[in-house]
């Protein structure tokens, strides 16, 4: 299993005496809505951009002429994550049935005849030779995965691992890799921790360090991954509560907000009614604003 480096454990330190500011926990779980819902629903070939993601779920509004489903992913993405951030995050364990309720949520409106229930056919995932079990073992697989959730030790292995079992049992027809992503964050939440978010640029690299894992049964290349998407999604969190030296680097929409002194809300109308265009994207696909434009939205 991959290893906490120094520099983690300094995050990690760092990011709990967050959860004592209810502001910036609350700040943070209304960013994270929409910003799960973007990253998690994209892997899945989700059309949306960030900020129509962001319309949909804070007021509703659909533009353009994208696929009605997609829409709903990312009503769905943001509910779930409120049902497992208000519902579950306190509790310290997951059950199937908290599984089965996620899943339902994730596919409401889209395939309620499956939604909430296991899989009873066969199923492949598409352009991949990986075989995945039986219908028939799901039900004992899935059991065996609830006692892993309760007996490993190790959080941060039993997010991550348990995030590559769940997708490799597949229980469900659609929405595994959405549900199998909340329960890793999840379990992350339970245990102080923030969730992981897995850039749209790594899709490929995310999918296909899975499929060699399930392949070769060595998951030392998932492994790898997982911990530095863990890493790469602290220091973006650290980043918003700790921010460095604005002159010296172009500020991610957090920062600029604590900048100006304004809520994120109000900085997403601003770009919602163009009075506040970002001047760059970062790696990650993050939008990225000057000093200048801190110095012009300040609030005196």
């Amino acid at each position: 299993m991959g290893k906490i480096t120094s520099h983690m454990k300094k995050q990690i330190e760092l990011l709990t005496k967050t959860f004592k500011n209810p502001q910036a926990v609350a700040s943070l779980y209304h960013w994270l809505e929409t910003e799960l819902a973007y990253t998690s629903n994209h892997i899945e070939g989700n059309t949306l951009t960030r900020q129509e993601t962001a319309l949909v779920i804070s007021e509703g509004i659909t533009k353009g002429e994208k696929p009605l489903k997609d829409y709903l992913e990312a009503k769905n993405h943001a509910e779930a994550f409120r049902y497992i951030r208000n519902e579950l995050s306190k509790n310290k364990r997951i059950s199937q049935d908290d599984i089965l309720k996620i899943h339902s949520i994730v596919l409401k409106g889209i395939n309620d005849a499956f939604a909430g229930r296991y899989r009873n056919v066969p199923v492949r995932i598409k352009g991949s030779s990986v075989i995945l079990p039986n219908p028939v073992k799901v039900s004992d697989l899935m059991m065996s995965f609830e006692e892993y959730l309760q007996t490993e030790k190790d959080v941060i292995s039993r997010a991550i691992m348990g995030h590559f079992k769940f997708v490799s049992i597949h229980p469900f027809i659609d929405g595994n890799g959405r549900v199998g992503r909340l329960i890793m964050n999840l379990i992350l939440l339970q245990n102080g921790l923030w969730p992981i978010i897995i850039r749209p640029r790594d899709r490929k690299k995310y999918i296909s360090s899975i499929e060699k894992g399930q392949l070769t049964q060595d998951t030392t290349a998932y492994e790898a991954f997982m911990y530095k998407a863990l890493e790469r999604s602290f220091e973006t969190y650290v980043d918003m509560f700790y921010p460095k030296t604005y002159e010296t680097k172009l500020l991610k929409i957090g920062q600029f907000a604590k900048a100006v002194g304004v809520p994120i809300s109000t900085v997403r109308y601003w770009l919602r009614v163009g009075k506040l265009i970002p001047v760059a994207k970062s790696d990650g696909d993050f939008m990225l604003f000057s000093l200048e434009q801190v110095k012009k939205f300040k609030r005196k």
